[in-house]
């Protein structure tokens, strides 16, 4: 974003345009200043957590972010080295990893905290190429430098939910979608058991049973 230039105008345009046609609109910010941009702008949704830029320095961004309500996605660990099987330090298109970039992975995750304990709502998201499981992994390494377990399954659930938009998932309660993973462990006291998937439901029914 240029400093006094004309992209909040035109963000406010673009989100305007969306409302009228009844479309969503989904902001990719990855600065502090362009968070900011985007929340005047007030998309239904922030992707990539800024990560360029220090929210401790600055509570009223915090304040500013979080309280527009819009929902975040996570995706923290673009910048984390993705590993190969031979021990390689890949970024996210499968080419050597940039160190560069590595100051990315120390304030994504340091601005997500923050975000969260004022309030923000937070969900899944992955900024990779890599196989989904691969993809979960990475981000679920990622979130767990500054989240719990707890913290994690409500970034996973309802987190994730409001971040594409739905209210019908998210959580397991009545009128809700019956899309449900059972998994072999306990994700709430180690967070790599949401990896170990046994069962798949979708709309109510089984699509994948590894216990048979």
């Amino acid at each position: 974003m240029t400093p006094g230039g004309p992209e909040v105008e035109t963000l406010k345009l673009i989100v305007a345009e969306g409302r009228k046609r009844k479309l969503p609109t989904i902001t990719h910010a990855v600065s502090v200043v362009d968070t900011l941009a985007a929340v005047e702008a007030r998309p239904d949704v922030l992707v990539h957590t800024p990560h360029i830029g220090h929210l401790n320095d600055d509570a009223e961004a915090v304040r500013k972010i979080a309280g527009a309500g819009i929902p975040m996605t996570s995706t923290l660990a673009v910048f984390v080295p993705h590993f190969s099987a031979d021990n390689t330090p890949l970024f996210r298109d499968g080419e050597p990893f940039p160190w560069n970039t590595l100051s990315s992975a120390g304030d994504g995750p340091v601005n997500a905290r923050l975000l969260w304990e004022a309030g923000i709502s937070y969900g899944y998201g992955t900024d990779t190429a890599w196989p989904p499981t691969q993809s979960l992994a990475d981000e679920l390494r990622a979130l767990s430098l500054v989240f719990s377990p707890l913290d994690i399954s409500k970034i996973m659930g309802q987190g994730a939910a409001r971040s594409t938009l739905r209210q019908d998932i998210g959580t397991l309660e009545p009128g809700k979608v019956a899309d449900i993973v059972m998994v072999d462990g306990n994700p709430l006291a180690t967070v790599t058991d949401l990896l170990k998937v046994v069962l798949t439901v979708k709309d109510g029914r089984i699509v994948s049973d590894s216990r048979k």
